[in-house]
């Protein structure tokens, strides 16, 4: 089965959907995408779907119902159309996405007399794109673009990624949740994902060498690409692609999982070229006939918002914005996002996701309430950005996004019994969590967030961050590797509640947060044991501390394998429904 699109498709090869990327060198393509026809009515189907106590919960979206949400009218898809066409697009090229949500077309680089070789952005390109029509809200660019070999490798990062501590191996976690060693899924048709860009992937060699030490019933048949990139050693993301492939399939035992890279250029791991890509693969995914039951994102940055404060306070002790951009522009994971309206078409991606019955979760980061990782470096204008940052708490996306699960990170004082907050002093790195700048509290953190500012000592300066808007992570799980490792696990254990609920004859969960903090806060300690040990200032003076309760460094806590079977494998009162 294939798209019809004629350079980018998804192809369904022996019951795995897989991505087909066809664009010759000559060629690029644009992604148009339309005005949504009812973005409110999708975001109150969003919520009243993923609400526990709305008559409507996991009654989840078929694609015929998302289309009527977002689906572009008549006149709008033949307004963008006409568009594209009449700034170059090659006729036969023309595709309109299953949701009816984007155009597609391909150009060739050489078009109307410009030369497009040398830029990256769609958006950037003024002169070509002038003259939008109101039909087209924002574009992204596909470009067939070689990965730089010779791709860097961030300090610290890798040396938490390739260099794990031996005690936290995969059978000492699993019997730290109470989650039995040789649980696996029964029901063939769970499904995993891990994705990440530019040189995002996975070792078969490495992965044979986890299932030899560490986790001997991994079945590797399971484990597919779904794109024909498949990273490339040497890459910052390609240490986070193995680590996410090891810990997912460790943890969602025989699981089917596709490792997703549906972007081939190594500026996605610097530079806003990762939120075009990620934007990119969430519009490719969302319109698939088979989506993953879960999705695990371990790469981010500062949000949007982020980036614009520290930009805005670095102005004001005498450098210039453009100066800061620049020198954000050229750190590692940083500054990701090109601005809000990138990040709002990003949130409407993730709302299809969680109304059709996608459970996505995300990294809350490694730089504690501060940083997206560490501290900057590189002279007077990084000085200076140090100074902002642990003025301010920034938060991270998509970790701070409202339609996704934040997984912070533990580690183990002493032994398993006793989790703490994960920090690493020497590097200055720790479990990301705070609050957003932009998205507000959802009605299901009011109370348990009340309590936690309410009762808590030694809280950042009240002008640093936005007590009222969307609080994260939600839940932890053991990240000595960064949250990059606690996301997959977790994700992996949804994967295993997911093949309990399919096998009951029960839905999947979707978008699980509130049903998480609903558990979490009527049957404390039950499903998710209380972490109250840690601070998020890693190399900052003032943090978040831990407390009893939910936190900002790990959420609810860790997994309790029993507790959270009990109350999130089983719905009385969807069963009594399906029987009648």
């Amino acid at each position: 089965m294939m798209q019809n699109a004629a350079c980018r498709a998804w192809a369904v090869v022996a019951g795995v959907v897989t991505v087909v990327t066809c664009l010759q060198p000559n060629e690029f393509q644009v992604v148009a995408h339309l005005r949504h026809r009812n973005p409110a009515g999708l975001e109150q189907a969003f919520w009243e779907i993923a609400d526990p106590d709305s008559p409507r919960y996991l009654q989840h979206l078929k694609s015929d119902q998302v289309v009527d949400f977002i689906g572009a009218s008549d006149s709008d898809i033949a307004d963008a159309r006409q568009w594209l066409l009449s700034i170059g697009a090659i006729p036969s090229s023309l595709s309109v996405s299953n949701l009816r949500d984007t155009v597609t077309a391909t150009f060739y680089i050489q078009s109307n007399g410009l030369d497009f070789s040398s830029d990256l952005s769609a958006e950037s390109s003024s002169k070509f794109f002038a003259g939008k029509p109101p039909a087209v809200s924002f574009t992204v660019r596909r470009h067939p673009r070689q990965i730089d070999s010779s791709a860097g490798v961030e300090f610290p990062r890798n040396v938490l990624l390739d260099h794990p501590d031996a005690s936290y191996n995969v059978k000492d976690i699993k019997g730290a949740y109470g989650i039995p060693a040789d649980m696996q899924a029964s029901n063939a048709t769970v499904l995993q994902m891990v994705w990440g860009p530019g040189t995002f992937g996975f070792s078969n060699v490495q992965l044979r060498l986890h299932k030899l030490t560490q986790c001997p019933l991994l079945n590797l048949a399971k484990v597919k690409f779904d794109t024909d990139n498949h990273g490339k050693e040497g890459g910052d993301n390609f240490a986070e692609g193995n680590l996410d492939t090891k810990m997912i399939t460790s943890f969602g035992l025989n699981v089917e999982t596709l490792v997703s890279n549906t972007n081939t250029s190594a500026s996605t791991e610097e530079g806003s070229g990762f939120g075009e890509a990620f934007l990119d693969f969430l519009t490719e995914l969302k319109d698939r006939p088979k989506l993953p039951h879960v999705l695990s994102i371990s790469l981010g940055s500062l949000s949007a918002v982020s980036c614009n404060v520290l930009c805005s306070e670095v102005a004001k002790m005498g450098h210039s914005e453009g100066e800061c951009r620049q020198f954000l522009q050229q750190q590692r994971q940083v500054c990701m996002f090109l601005n809000t309206e990138q990040v709002d078409r990003i949130n409407t991606a993730l709302q299809v996701l969680g109304a059709r019955g996608v459970t996505v979760f995300a990294a809350s980061g490694d730089g504690g309430s501060h940083f997206s990782f560490t501290k900057f470096s590189g002279g007077a204008i990084a000085d200076a950005l140090n100074t902002v940052s642990c003025n301010h708490a920034l938060p991270t996306y998509p970790s701070s996004s409202p339609y996704i699960v934040s997984i912070g990170g533990s580690m183990w004082k002493g032994d398993s019994s006793h989790p703490v907050t994960w920090g690493n002093p020497s590097y200055g790195v720790g479990s990301g969590g705070g609050f957003s700048r932009r998205f507000a509290a959802p009605k299901y953190q009011e109370s348990a967030v009340k309590k936690y500012l309410s009762t808590a000592s030694n809280l950042p300066s009240a002008t640093s961050f936005n007590a009222s808007n969307r609080a994260y992570p939600d839940i932890s799980a053991v990240g000595i590797m960064g949250t990059s490792q606690a996301t997959p696990i977790m994700a992996g254990i949804f994967s295993m509640i997911t093949d309990y609920r399919l096998n009951a004859g029960l839905p999947p969960l979707g978008f699980a947060a509130p049903r998480i903090w609903k558990v979490a806060q009527e049957h404390p300690g039950e499903a998710f044991m209380d972490i109250t040990e840690g601070n998020s200032k890693t190399s900052c003076d003032e943090g978040f501390p831990s407390a009893p309760g939910w936190d900002p460094n790990t959420g609810w806590g860790r997994p309790v394998w029993k507790g959270m079977l009990k109350y999130l494998g089983s719905d009385d009162r969807i069963l009594k429904q399906i029987i009648v």
